[in-house]
């Protein structure tokens, strides 16, 4: 034996790709098919006379006849039938329905004495992947399996947001190669009763359990701001509702404005103030100045909160707001003439005649 093979070189080639992937299998992952390196014999000149009787690769008589046939199984890419050479390896693969049965050897190879090598009936009737669920995930210990032939049974896992009922999480592969009909073992965790919004409320569509909606409905005359619904979701590991939209009744935004209102007042008093104390045209143009400013940035808030409350626009909120403030300051200078108005008069002059109390104690006076 050992002169005949020193005959012959053998070496390898890739059958398959040239690499392999860790990719995902259910909820874990695992590295892909391996590919096979298959032998290659090669006959090198003889240095001397092989032994008598001996065949040699490559005549006829060192060609291996048809393949082996299984039950259910069929060769893997290739198309030939026999008349492979010595050392050729064939992969074969199961028919649907059928899976390889772990341990075993789905390969034959063409032996040096032209036949093939015997390997058993490796395919065997199974069932398919378990079915995926909403509420739970494979196990760890099945999820790696592939041959779950009749009789097998796989166990389930709830996901984050479902808690276990008091029903085994387990489905059986039946004779029939079909999975049995998984039970509700796991159930949405409860997010309790959901409180509307003020001025509005909170309508439950189907139930109050994980991934469960309920509609916001506000009040006659109440305008909805932000989504239409809230929803029962993952926090952690427990469920709550999401966060509230609000129910915003119309009118003016007091909160935008008050700031403003009372520094108008303030700048107004400021004003008048140092209109009192100089006692000139300069102050009280100043003071007027001031107001116009204020009552413009008022006017804006203003107009903002009425655009917001009755829903006219910003721009128009705005140009009503402006025209509000303008109205506020000139009744303000209004009032403040009235009451610091004075006149100069001649008391000697003939065109006047002054009759009232303060004129006759001026008089007096003088």
């Amino acid at each position: 034996v050992r002169n005949f093979f020193s005959f012959f070189f053998f070496r390898f080639r890739l059958h398959g790709r040239t690499f392999i992937q860790c990719v995902l299998k259910g909820d874990q992952v695992e590295w892909s098919q391996l590919p096979a390196c298959q032998v290659i014999i090669t006959q090198d000149k003889p240095t001397t006379v092989p032994p008598k009787g001996t065949e040699v690769a490559g005549t006829s008589s060192g060609l291996c006849g048809p393949l082996p046939r299984f039950s259910h199984a069929v060769p893997h890419d290739t198309d030939r039938t026999e008349g492979f050479s010595i050392g050729t390896q064939v992969t074969y693969r199961c028919h649907d329905s059928f899976v390889k049965i772990p341990g075993k050897s789905d390969t034959v190879v063409c032996l040096s004495n032209s036949k093939w090598s015997t390997v058993g009936e490796f395919c065997g009737a199974a069932c398919g992947a378990p079915p995926r669920l909403k509420s739970a995930a494979l196990s760890k210990e099945d999820v790696t399996k592939n041959y779950l032939p009749s009789g097998t049974t796989v166990s389930y896992v709830c996901h984050p947001g479902y808690e276990s009922t008091e029903l085994r999480p387990v489905i059986t592969c039946l004779e029939n190669l079909t999975w049995s009909e998984a039970p509700e073992f796991c159930r949405g965790k409860s997010c309790g009763v959901p409180k509307g919004p003020e001025h509005g409320r909170a309508v439950v569509i189907t139930n109050d359990l994980y991934g469960a909606r309920a509609n916001i409905i506000c009040d006659d005359g109440v305008t909805l701001h932000g989504p239409t619904f809230i929803q029962c979701v993952l926090k952690g590991d427990q469920v709550e509702w999401s966060q509230l939209p609000t129910c915003q009744a119309p009118g003016i935004d007091i909160r935008i404005s008050i700031g403003l209102v009372i520094g108008l007042v303030i700048s107004l008093v400021i004003g008048l103030v140092i209109s009192l104390v100089i006692g000139t045209a300069i102050a009280i143009a100043i003071a007027i100045f001031i107001a116009i400013a204020i009552a413009i940035a008022i006017g804006i808030a203003i107009g903002i909160g009425i655009a917001i409350g009755i829903g006219i626009g910003i721009s128009n909120g705005i140009a009503i707001g402006i025209g509000i403030g303008f109205v506020l300051v000139f009744i303000c200078v209004g009032i403040y003439k009235k009451k610091h108005c004075c006149y100069s008069v001649n008391l000697d002059s003939r065109n006047h005649h002054i009759t009232t109390e303060h004129a006759l104690q001026m008089s007096e006076t003088k």
